[in-house]
């Protein structure tokens, strides 16, 4: 089962250096994708362990988190998807407790 996301906007620094243009990567190529987010690595541990079929690595970097997700090129993924998913893990998280 794959990862369902709605569409969002943000700038996105793709590793992968196949671009945006063409057919996409060839099967058993890995398509990849990072940003650093201005996140926690334990706030991002959380809402990345929801996601299945996908290789995520983190690292602290400055005030925030490099997250990279990578998967492989047969994975039914493409880089746009990869790209909403990082969109969805910069996303605000609502706090548990009330406000005024």
């Amino acid at each position: 089962m794959g990862v369902k996301l709605s569409p969002l906007n943000g700038p996105v620094q793709p590793g992968w250096e196949g671009g945006s243009g063409g057919a996409g990567p060839k099967s058993g190529q890995m398509i990849e994708v990072s940003r650093t987010l201005m996140k926690s690595e334990p706030e991002l541990a959380a809402l990345v362990a929801e996601l299945d079929g996908l290789e995520v690595t983190m690292a602290e970097k400055g005030f925030g988190t490099k997250v990279e997700i990578r998967v492989g090129g047969d994975s039914g993924f493409d880089e746009g998807d990869l790209e909403r998913v990082l969109d969805r893990l910069a996303e605000p998280q609502r706090q548990p407790f009330g406000g005024a």
